[in-house]
């Protein structure tokens, strides 16, 4: 018995190679940072209003840290293995939550997958000009490369987010770059308040929104591969929340600066007019 434990802890060490970086900061942030932001944050900000826009980041904010808060609560009062969310509800709740809760998890991850596929598939067809034979096509082969990908294992997944990493990083320097030679005050001072002409209410924005903030648990997901996961999930939750607030409070105010609100409002392709490089906000969409 002493033999197989020792040997179990050998091969759990072997697989725990990931750190906070790039086992639980890098996929969170890369999760957050997503299609709302480069395709849903314009019309967000168009319909509400830079003030209410900034009042939609703040609560959504509010309640990551609020959830990052008991999470890193979680973790670092046990030894977290792998099983990601599962694994923190079921040793908190009780098998039987746990268990419910983890096939809802599974069923939710599934979908995501074929979503996020379908969506990666739209892209390419957009950029090709393509039809629905590209969306499929471009789905099943991104649903396959993500096979060969958690089949070969957490590293080589880690290494290639770094490429998409770089992508993501290039898509939003264009349009920070873009939206500072546009910044205009008097555009800013005028789009404080929502254009009663476009005004969108509250609350079905705000759930437009809400989605762009909950990729922080991606992390979790990590929980088996790293070294100390008691030590990098609350870090690196809370750096991938904190850095993505930052950046969503930026590009919100950027947008306002930029446009008129019903030219936000009426135009999903805002950020890539605004950006110095049109086709990297393609780029980041896709990644």
């Amino acid at each position: 018995m002493a033999g197989s434990d020792s040997k179990e802890q050998t091969a759990a060490g072997q697989k725990r190679l990931l750190g906070t970086f790039g086992g639980v900061f890098t996929p969170s942030i890369l999760t957050i940072l997503g299609i709302i932001l480069f395709r849903r944050l314009g019309y967000v900000v168009g319909g509400a209003g830079l003030l209410s826009a900034l009042l939609m980041l703040g609560l959504a904010t509010l309640i990551s840290v609020n959830t990052s808060v008991s999470l890193s609560a979680i973790a670092t009062n046990r030894k977290v293995r792998g099983g990601g969310d599962y694994y923190l509800i079921s040793r908190s709740l009780g098998v039987e939550y746990g268990g419910a809760l983890g096939v809802l998890l599974y069923l939710a991850q599934a979908v995501s997958v074929a979503f996020y596929c379908v969506g990666f598939g739209e892209g390419v067809a957009a950029l090709t000009g393509g039809g629905a034979l590209v969306v499929q096509g471009a789905a099943a082969t991104a649903a396959v490369c993500l096979f060969g990908l958690a089949y070969a294992g957490a590293d080589l997944a880690t290494r290639f987010q770094y490429v998409i990493m770089a992508i993501l990083v290039a898509a939003l320097t264009s349009f920070f770059v873009g939206a500072y030679g546009a910044f205009d005050p008097v555009q800013l001072q005028a789009n404080l308040f929502a254009d009663p002409d476009v005004e969108v209410e509250f609350w079905p924005l705000f759930a437009i929104f809400f989605p762009a903030v909950t990729g922080f648990t991606q992390g979790v997901s990590m929980s088996g591969d790293l070294r100390d996961a008691s030590r990098s999930l609350p870090t690196g939750t809370f750096l991938a929340v904190g850095l993505s607030a930052v950046v969503y409070g930026a590009a919100i105010v950027m947008f306002a600066a930029a446009r008129p609100l019903a030219d936000l409002a009426g135009d999903y392709e805002a950020m890539s007019g605004i950006a110095t490089v049109g086709w990297l906000i393609g780029a980041g969409v896709l990644s």
